[in-house]
């Protein structure tokens, strides 16, 4: 096959793929508006007990949504979308009583709600996120902050605690709220909706959040958010401000708890502390994981099966639900690991969330592109950092630019990754200055770096595993402005037929390609490379060096690397690290003739062979 045919082959399939896309989409958006449908009518023939059961599982089901996203999507495990909840409860009983007299409807009271979940998902958020809490004392945090609220709450019995006309009752709670009820309209609403017409609204408001948030998911924005949860490391080194994107996951999460919370409380007409349980918040949890993370249609599904447990299981043995739900929870995860719905659209080979239809746009050729990297300079002067009381580096001074190729070596503890971690912006300085391209960058994040010019190559492949490699490449265009022809990228790296395969389904080397790719896509002026030959065969050494030779005459690389052959190809000046200054640089073949070097770093018995 010619060059030509290869390209127009790909044009067709870049033309087809998107009215391919479409006819999936409209089948799909007409038989899940068929089922909704179908559900809101079968909903006037059911009991009134069953009508008040489906209902309040409804309320948790979009309470497990919102983690859903939350955890699945954005990789943020929270114990506190429970808690969201209980507050959107609390905002929904606070706004009714004291509007519903006179407005006599309850819709505002219930996006009152969502609006409360959303304004205290993004305090807790920004406190949780901007202080870079990992992510065990994230979840122990949202923890604490449920039980505060619970303790705070069962704490308001006397008459001094209300809120307007809302008493909020101590542990008693607060009763008597008005249900559901529309504003009067061309003689309609003003009333409350009876029990099967409040499952009806239900079952319509649970379809239009998880539609809606469907639609969210599978936009860019949703993209960006899956590469988060995926590999939120590799999202910071493109470029992308994850503190920012993960405050804005949770407070989408929020506004979704809340509005479950607002159903809940308009469904019992009664809300209290006990919403903020222990238990109550642990549950939440064991929807999503028996359900399925990240599937979304799984958070109602979880609700279903382990509500119907919990239901089925007081009539198997008297007072041990929790027990039986927990033989549930194990025996799926066991069974199942990725949840129900996860597990058997895998059986049925249905792919999840893709494709999307502007990532055939965004993969095609951009003819007659041309680099814009001019600057290629990266320097440091008298860096110095120290932990505790070990002087790791003490006053680095180098500059890397004047030779489009550069090598860094030193023994295990010479200071190369804290060097690496400096430049990068993982660490700060206590002495000295970072230069990029003529700017100081010493005080600015990794991913503000990267927006100036800086490429970071990790030693272990990071890259979105979970993502195929079209998709990979998606997130790095997104937030370049001067993205590559993605195309010819994957065609340089040898990636150009692998471009629907899952991220870690790839070799090693493959993986390590793909994360150069990733790189060359925002077309920076400085290359980090963290032993790009780590783990390879010969072959792949061999592909690998000169693809870095390659890239030489467009970007300045620098490349930290154990393997003293990989580094006499590279035919690069060497900067060698030990005890935290530089000991020696200058040519590879003059550094191992070096006695000093020898002794320090390549060892008599490895230099004689």
């Amino acid at each position: 096959m010619t060059a030509s045919m290869h390209h127009d082959d790909t044009l067709t399939r870049g033309l087809a793929l998107p009215i391919a896309i479409r006819s999936v989409q409209a089948r799909n958006l007409i038989l899940f508006l068929a089922f909704v449908v179908f559900l809101a009518v079968a909903a006037q023939f059911v009991s009134s007990t069953t009508a008040l059961k489906l209902t309040l599982w409804i309320s948790f089901s979009i309470c497990a949504l919102s983690l859903d996203f939350v955890w699945g999507k954005a990789g943020i495990f929270s114990f506190g979308q429970n808690a969201v909840f209980g507050l959107g409860g609390y905002a929904y009983a606070v706004i009714a009583l004291n509007f519903f007299p006179d407005s006599q409807e309850t819709i505002s009271a219930l996006l009152g709600a969502g609006l409360v979940g959303a304004i205290s998902s993004a305090l807790l958020g920004y406190f949780l996120f901007y202080g870079r809490l990992s992510d065990v004392y994230l979840s122990i945090v949202t923890l604490a902050v449920t039980l505060i609220i619970y303790t705070v709450l069962a704490s308001t019995a006397g008459p001094e605690y209300h809120i307007g006309e809302a008493l909020l009752g101590g542990f008693n709670g607060i009763p008597s709220l008005p249900g559901i009820a529309f504003p009067t309209v061309l003689g309609m609403g003003g009333t409350e909706l009876s029990i099967r017409q409040l499952l009806t609204f239900s079952i319509l408001f649970a379809a239009a959040i998880y539609f809606l948030l469907q639609l969210l998911v599978r936009s860019r924005f949703g993209l960006v958010i899956e590469g988060l949860g995926s590999n939120e490391l590799r999202m910071e080194l493109l470029g992308y401000d994850v503190r920012r994107l993960k405050l804005t996951a949770f407070t989408i999460g929020g506004l979704i708890a809340g509005l479950g919370g607002g159903l809940f409380a308009a469904w019992g007409t009664f809300v209290n502390p006990s919403v903020f349980s222990l238990a109550q918040a642990a549950t939440v949890v064991v929807w999503v994981m028996v359900g399925g993370r990240g599937s979304l249609l799984g958070a109602f599904v979880g609700v279903f099966i382990v509500q119907s447990a919990a239901d089925a299981a007081d009539f198997v043995v008297t007072e041990q639900t929790p027990l039986l739900v927990g033989l549930l929870l194990v025996g799926v995860v066991m069974l199942m690991p990725d949840g129900i719905v996860r597990t058997l659209a895998r059986w049925m080979k249905v792919r999840g969330n893709r494709p999307r239809e502007f990532w055939a746009r965004r993969m095609t050729r951009k003819e007659g592109h041309v680099s814009t990297a001019t600057d290629r300079r990266l320097s440091v002067a008298d860096i110095a950092k120290h932990f505790g009381g070990v002087h790791v580096l003490r006053g680095i001074t180098a500059t890397f630019g004047d030779h489009p190729i550069h090598a860094i070596i030193g023994p295990n503890g010479a200071g190369k990754s804290t060097f690496f971690n400096i430049l990068t912006g993982r660490h700060r300085p206590d002495r000295g200055r970072v230069i990029l391209n003529g700017f100081d960058v010493s005080k600015l994040p990794t991913f503000r770096r990267c927006r100036q010019g800086l490429g970071i190559k990790m030693q272990v492949p990071c890259i979105f595993p979970d993502l195929t490699v079209r998709e990979n490449m998606q997130l790095a265009t997104l937030i370049s402005k001067d993205a590559q022809d993605t195309h010819d990228i994957l065609q340089r790296v040898g990636l150009s037929q692998r471009v629907d395969e899952v991220g870690r389904n790839l070799s090693h080397g493959e993986q390590q390609w793909l994360e150069i790719a990733l790189l060359l896509v925002q077309n920076p002026s400085v290359l980090l490379l963290d032993e790009p030959g780590a783990g390879m065969g010969e072959e792949d050494k061999r592909q690998t060096i000169a693809l870095i030779h390659s890239l030489s005459s467009q970007h300045t690389l620098i490349v930290v690397e154990h393997d003293m052959e990989f580094i006499r190809a590279l035919s690069a000046p060497v900067l060698m690290l030990h005890q935290g200054i530089v000991f020696r640089s200058g040519a590879f073949d003059e550094l191992v003739r070096d006695d000093a070097v020898i002794d320090a770093y390549l060892g008599r018995r490895s230099h004689a062979a």
